[in-house]
């Protein structure tokens, strides 16, 4: 047999209880400490008859599939057909996924406010955490405010609408603390670009943060209107939005013209980039007050000069911050953008899996719930340098491991293989839960 030619390997099936998901279970002891199974059986109400899984079993079902980055109904099926994840999970019925598709359909207005309830009971849980760890390390506490086109596969799907790009899709309005996502709203197709943003940071948002807690809210062009503005006022936040439509930029550009500023007078940014800001004042017509805006003016791409500056316009609250400061705080939203991409492609969330508009609403809250409950892994089982990491790797690393999971003395306890990559971060989680 040549030297690199691969061995020949026999087949069989193991009798031991082994598992593909051997990190589910500690996502599953932490749904159970936020009482996520007593929330979701006390708030959504949808089946008449006692019989087969129970609303709360339904659901908790789906959330932990999804958070095996399984983002189709069928998730449940792979994971009903892991016994030995479920048993170790606490699972005692899962259903499968077309009586899974059958009772999402049925859900309520009601039923789905219910819902909406238990992602804030888990986003209260997890969200002192994530204050403290912004305000030790950046001082303030970065709120992500955006919304994303949902592309929609088939033609039956309730609705929908054509976007700006001619497809049928849906609006997902979303807002961040940090990569938390605390607020999801699944709107139809011709929904404003906007959403109903208030709705979103007065019931989601504002009664996890506490009064004295420093804010820095960032946004979009899409969200750059003065009663935003004036509503992080009124709350004490700070605020940065980014000004790219052309309409509305044009007064600011046309103020720094009339300054003729000379090149010693802008403040440099990145020497690298070549990048220099100066501060503009302007109130924008209809709004109430004055607001402040940074300039940030480009000359250079790479080592070639441009023809004409580039520039870019930025709304905020703060001129008493070095310019530099304002402008990596704004730039730091990039980040929080990722963090929404994170549940979309690592999730599975990309495409809604049912022709109903109300599951789809369910499947995507469900969907916020298991992202909740994943940053949490991170913030409540997982070494401090794990949170750098985004869902990608907790999910592949973490959730879906390999284990043999043994019962004796009605003890159950899971065997981790010493070949996993992350057998650090498994065994720190499960230090952090044996006192407990």
């Amino acid at each position: 047999m040549p030297a690199n030619a691969a061995p020949r390997v026999e087949y069989d099936v193991a009798k031991d209880n082994l598992t593909s998901f051997a990190g589910l279970p500690f996502i599953a002891r932490l749904a159970r400490f936020v009482d996520l199974g007593p929330a979701l059986r006390s708030r959504v109400h949808v089946k008449k008859r006692r019989r087969g899984c129970r609303d709360d079993e339904t659901l908790l079902a789906l959330i932990l599939a999804l958070c095996t980055g399984g983002g189709h109904l069928s998730s449940v099926d792979t994971l009903a057909a892991d016994t030995a994840v479920c048993r170790a999970a606490g699972l005692r019925a899962v259903p499968g996924s077309r009586r899974l598709g059958e009772f999402l359909t049925r859900l309520s207005d009601q039923a789905l406010a219910g819902l909406q309830e238990c992602a804030r009971v888990v986003a209260r849980r997890l969200t002192p955490a994530i204050v403290r760890h912004y305000v030790a390390t950046q001082e303030y506490v970065p709120v992500f405010v955006d919304g994303t086109g949902i592309e929609v596969q088939g033609h039956q799907c309730e609705g929908t609408a054509r976007g700006y790009n001619g497809e049928k899709q849906y609006w997902l309005h979303s807002v961040f603390v940090g990569a938390a996502w605390v607020s999801a709203r699944l709107n139809e197709g011709a929904t404003d670009g906007q959403g109903d943003w208030r709705e979103q940071l007065e019931t989601d948002v504002a009664p996890l943060l506490a009064a004295d807690t420093p804010v820095w809210l960032r946004a979009d062009n899409a969200y750059y209107c003065g009663a935003l503005a004036a509503y992080c006022r009124e709350r004490g936040w700070d605020y940065s939005i980014s000004v790219t439509d052309s309409r509305k930029k044009r007064p600011v550009l046309r103020i720094v013209a009339a300054m003729e500023l000379a090149d010693q007078e802008w403040t440099p940014l990145d020497p690298e980039r070549r990048e220099e800001a100066a501060l503009v004042f302007y109130k924008p017509q209809s709004w109430k007050e004055e607001e402040v805006y940074v300039v940030v003016r480009q000359q250079y791409e790479g080592q070639q000069k441009l023809l004409e500056p580039r520039y870019t316009v930025i709304l905020t609250s703060r001129f008493d911050l070095p310019l530099p400061e304002v402008v990596r705080r704004h730039r730091g939203k990039q980040g929080q953008e990722n963090a929404q991409k994170g549940p979309l492609t690592e999730l599975g969330l990309h495409h809604p899996p049912c022709k109903s508009y109300v599951a789809n609403q369910a499947f995507y809250q469900c969907g916020q719930i298991a992202q909740l409950l994943l940053e949490w892994v991170q913030y409540q089982l997982l070494p401090e340098k794990a949170r750098q990491h985004g869902l990608r790797p907790l999910i592949r690393d973490f959730v879906q491991t390999a284990g043999r999971l043994t019962c004796s003395g009605r003890r159950l306890r899971m065997l981790l293989g010493r070949g996993n990559l992350r057998l650090s971060w498994l065994m720190h989680a499960a230090d952090k839960l044996e006192p407990a």
